[in-house]
């Protein structure tokens, strides 16, 4: 099964500190009093349901499978419940990667009362604001390529991530390398909470089962350096090493420095090395590397049916992303027909029903605070393996 680009969106933000700051002070006021501004106050039919894709434009049209996805799934609702009366519209707004950006617009959606979603694509840096300034105007907002994980520890009734925590991404790793045979582990860690929270979990998930981590390293600043580092891991007899980066480029620059030097020892990295840009680029120095999977496939005829549908639409192959973008469309619109309104209050409670939806190739279900409910031991790992990714257990 191909479970290729299963890319995790991590852009550096473009911001001034200083003007972050004071943005920040301005957002407390407008929060504290209320003041969004005026909005779109006219509210849409009760059978007319908006979704808005919220992030960066330039990054999500640079690989369309995502857009593409939902694209394909608003032309079926469109075509399916048309007869019902529903009419179903979604569109991209574009924050530029920009933290004062990407504040503003998600309180314009909160203030247009004919939103009934947001997908949230934005860095995370910016959606652990822009999560909270949506769901207090009564928004559902779901994560497609998630968030931090400690944003679904609030109870929050309007939030929603169809991807793995990081924490469990990390134990799910855990497992494979005790599973390998792997006793000394390394790990290279230089980046934002969400890889805190994954190298932590995947550390605990180690204990009292015969593998340890033996090395941390923060930040490698040159090549000079790095002969240092590898050379104290061979000297403590490393036999696997985990590369948990923030930004995709960098993290391509430290696996290609420890390619470079061992071709062969074990090498554990987050999802965010398995793009499909990334990897056309990166191919010789990816190939073996294991990455663990963000989507439980369930059920693979359903895929592979959902990828022929998918190319005889847009002439071109789909991955994961194709299938997140489609369930996240369906997700909302199924619900909202079958409750027969576009409210997103009904809508949001009927998504915390347990027996969850049934997507495309799995069931999504959600934990109270928005978190999807997985049994990690069927989330795969996979492997590079002739420049794609796919699963090996």
């Amino acid at each position: 099964m191909n479970l290729q680009a299963d890319k995790w969106h991590r852009k550096r933000i473009k911001r001034d500190l200083l003007n972050k700051r004071g943005f920040s002070l301005l957002l407390c006021i407008l929060l504290t009093f209320g003041i969004y501004g005026c909005g779109n106050t006219q509210k849409a039919s009760e059978k007319e349901v908006n979704i808005s894709v919220l992030g960066d434009s330039a990054w999500l049209t640079s690989d369309k499978t995502f857009l593409n996805g939902v694209q394909l799934a608003l032309e079926e609702v469109n075509s399916k419940y048309g007869a019902k009366g529903f009419t179903i519209k979604t569109e991209l707004v574009n924050d530029m990667d920009i933290y004062e950006n990407g504040v503003e617009e998600a309180i314009k959606l909160a203030k247009d009362s004919k939103v009934t979603a947001i997908l949230n694509t934005q860095n995370f840096d910016v959606s652990k604001t822009t999560a909270d300034i949506l769901s207090e105007s009564k928004k559902i907002v779901l994560f497609p390529y998630g968030a931090y994980d400690s944003i679904f520890l609030k109870a929050n009734p309007y939030i929603f991530s169809t991807v793995p925590a990081f924490s469990n991404l990390g134990k799910v790793m855990a497992d494979y390398a005790v599973n390998k045979g792997y006793k000394r582990i390394a790990i290279y860690h230089n980046g934002k909470q969400s890889q805190e929270e994954l190298v932590t979990a995947l550390e605990l998930q180690l204990l009292n089962k015969g593998s340890k981590v033996v090395d941390y390293v923060p930040s490698i600043t040159s090549e000079s350096e790095f002969d240092s580092i590898y050379s104290r891991w061979k000297a403590t007899g490393v036999d696997c090493v985990v590369i948990s980066q923030y930004g995709a480029d960098r993290a391509f620059e430290v696996l290609k420095m420890l390619r470079s030097r061992d071709s062969n020892i074990a090498v554990m990295g987050e999802p965010i090395f398995n793009g499909t840009n990334a990897l056309k680029d990166n191919i010789s120095i990816t190939e073996g590397m294991v990455v663990p999977s963000t989507v439980d496939i369930e059920n693979s005829q359903k895929y592979n049916e959902f990828m022929q549908k998918y190319k005889a639409r847009f002439n071109e192959n789909g991955d994961i992303w194709s299938v997140q973008g489609y369930d996240m469309v369906k997700l909302i619109v199924d619900t909202a027909v079958a409750l027969d309104t576009n409210d997103p209050v009904k809508i949001s409670n009927a998504l915390h029903d347990k027996k969850g939806y049934e997507g495309t190739v799995r069931n999504i279900s959600f934990e109270s605070g928005g978190a999807m409910i997985l049994d990690i031991n069927k989330l795969p790992m996979l492997q590079c393996i002739k420049g794609q990714f796919v699963a090996i257990n």
